[in-house]
């Protein structure tokens, strides 16, 4: 029992100390000088990676197991092996400080890295600590391809409240204004309020598409900022210094490329903080010496995860995979591109990712091969040597995650407790035909089979997919009319009456109700309003259909929470077998009387009241 807790502390918590209130419960706990940065300091004392959010250090494991609190255990303590005590690295050599006095003296040195760095008995204790990282970023230490005819640009959110919840995504727009064309050719991140930022993103809006009706204020967004912006072309997250473009290349900007720009901010505001007030975002890089070739960023992966407990003596890994098929690659990738760069993208549970080409089903090229993946501590492959990529080429990706005992599956999702599955690759010369790039899955579906004008409006699995999600298609209309005035006759409760379960039929034995394209279809409809749910839930729960978990989890609840009140035992699932796992979420019931709720139905559907 005893190794089962430790490996949940293990997995749950090894972000627990990288939250600033801590700092507080340290002397100089906010003064930790960096080691590899005189002058600077090292704000996630506890941590590997200086910015806190990622596995702790000597010093850190030290902190938790005296209680995650400055002790006279702690203090004498000498954590990172150095023959220093942790007190007196941080300012407190006779133990004797308590949280809101003045230490003695300022912190001398990290209590969590060796020093002095250059010893050869510290360099084996520090093994896991890279200085060169760490480089100056303006002197263009990290991109050295910065020079003196760069020019910069910050462009930052407006201070903006962060929202008093877990994830939340903010966006801005920003007119660049340049009259002549220059390469964008490096990013640095300019992190505000690092207890609560997730990531930064930063996409390129079609200039043949008009923006003038779009705010320039931040605004509540989803994961792509606008349907006109979403050419990813910069990234930064949590353990990278920024990002340096291969030499021979930059993304355009200017009169004949990126006018505007859209700037996107995750927020993980885990603790609900409702006083967090933000402006990050990025600094970039311009020259008007252009680089031989325009850049481009394609994003490959999976969005569709369910990681089970483990249970029974089961705590094998389980791997998930997306493929961007040859069909697709022939189209979208219509002449050679070069890729650059690669990154790996999953969240905790991450535990290795590859991106690899194949043809004829026949292995090409590793791109990425990533054993030990670490979310805080990003790889990026760099290829002075670009990769190159032919049309009809197969772009795959797997990801590999590690099982947790938590009562539930983990899903795919925004949130660092949900997990994710990409792949983003840097390439040139830019695809300027490619209106989508992106080519992820949903489990075995490809987004290009719904994007490519060859192949949106081809059947998948059986499916008529376009009409079933078209709310104005008479057949959805009838479907699903039909199913909210069959099943709340009363006007308050779910009830599964023979009228019911009739209604429910022609779309539980709708073929875009079934298989992978089932799930889909059920993805899309995850993100409509309550009306929407308690429609699937009646179907749901009134079929009596046994869904996977991360196929029932929607937003206002978990689908068919009480099909237990209606059935005696479960049917077969019509997606896939049931996966174990409970939710404590709440189902939404219909708050309205019947006529106001068929009003409702009647003006979702674009229908006359009943």
């Amino acid at each position: 029992m005893s190794q089962l807790i430790a490996l949940m502390v293990a997995i749950f918590l090894p972000a627990v100390l990288s939250y600033r209130e801590f700092l507080s419960l340290l002397p100089n706990g906010q003064n930790v000088p960096d080691p590899c940065n005189p002058g600077t300091v090292w704000e996630g004392v506890g941590h590997l990676v200086k910015e806190g959010k990622s596995k702790r250090n000597a010093f850190g494991k030290d902190f938790h197991k005296y209680g995650k609190m400055w002790s006279k255990e702690l203090c004498r303590k000498d954590s990172d092996g150095d023959g220093k005590t942790n007190g007196f690295e941080l300012g407190d050599p006779d133990c004797t400080w308590t949280p809101g006095s003045l230490p003695k003296g300022p912190s001398l040195s990290h209590p969590g890295i060796c020093e002095p760095l250059e010893s050869e008995q510290c360099k084996t204790v520090n093994s896991w600590l890279n200085c060169n990282i760490a480089a100056n970023y303006e002197m263009g230490q990290f991109c050295p391809h910065i020079n003196n005819k760069t020019i910069t640009r910050d462009l930052r959110l407006s201070p903006t409240l962060v929202p008093e919840k877990e994830t939340t995504y903010y966006c801005q727009l920003f007119d660049l204004r340049l009259t002549s064309d220059h390469h964008m050719v490096a990013t640095q991140p300019l992190i505000t309020t690092k207890l609560v930022v997730h990531h930064v993103l930063l996409f390129g809006c079609n200039p043949r598409e008009s923006l003038e009706n779009v705010t320039r204020s931040p605004y509540l967004c989803d994961m792509v900022p606008h349907t006109h912006c979403n050419s990813l072309i910069g990234a930064w997250t949590i353990g990278s210094p920024g990002e340096c473009a291969h030499p021979e290349m930059g993304f355009r900007i200017g009169p004949n490329g990126y006018k505007t720009v859209a700037l996107q901010v995750h927020w993980n505001n885990a603790h609900l903080n409702s006083s967090i007030t933000d402006n990050s975002g990025l600094r970039i890089y311009l020259t008007s010496a252009l680089r031989k070739h325009d850049a481009g960023m394609l994003v490959i992966g999976q969005n569709f995860l369910q990681i089970d407990p483990a249970q029974d003596g089961d705590d094998s890994d389980l791997e998930f995979s997306s493929s961007c098929p040859e069909r697709c690659t022939q189209v979208m990738i219509y002449k050679p591109i070069y890729i650059t760069s690669a990154v790996n993208h999953m969240h905790y549970l991450g535990k290795g990712q590859n991106i690899t080409i194949y043809k004829n089903n026949t292995l090409l090229k590793v791109v990425t091969d990533q054993e030990n993946y670490k979310y805080d501590d990003p790889l990026i492959y760099n290829f002075q040597n670009p990769i190159q990529v032919n049309p009809g080429d197969e772009l795959r990706t797997t990801c590999i995650f590690r099982r947790t005992f938590s009562p539930s599956p983990v899903c795919w999702g925004d949130a660092t407790s949900d997990e994710m599955c990409f792949g983003f690759i840097t390439y040139f010369p830019l695809l300027t035909k490619l209106s989508h790039p992106w080519c992820t899955s949903h489990r075995s579906i490809p987004s290009c089979d719904r994007h490519l004008p060859g192949l949106k409006t081809t059947p998948i699995e059986g499916c008529n997919w376009w009409e079933f999600r078209n709310s104005s298609h008479p057949n959805t209309q009838r479907m699903f009319q039909g199913v909210y005035r069959e099943c709340f006759t009363k006007g308050h409760n779910l009830t599964c009456t023979d009228r019911c379960k009739k209604a429910v039929s022609p779309i539980v034995n709708h073929p875009c109700f079934k298989g992978h394209i089932g799930s889909y279809m059920l993805e899309k409809f995850r993100s409509e309003n309550e009306l929407v749910f308690n429609i699937i839930d009646a179907v749901v729960t009134c079929s009596c259909v046994n869904l996977p978990y991360c196929d029932r989890k929607f937003p206002s609840g978990e689908l068919g929470l009480r099909q237990s009140q209606f059935c005696n035992t479960f049917a077969l699932s019509s997606l896939q077998t049931s996966t174990p796992g409970s939710t404590s979420s709440q189902l939404a019931s219909p708050s309205c009387i019947i006529f106001t709720c068929l009003v409702l139905v009647g003006f979702y559907f674009k229908l006359k009241p009943l």
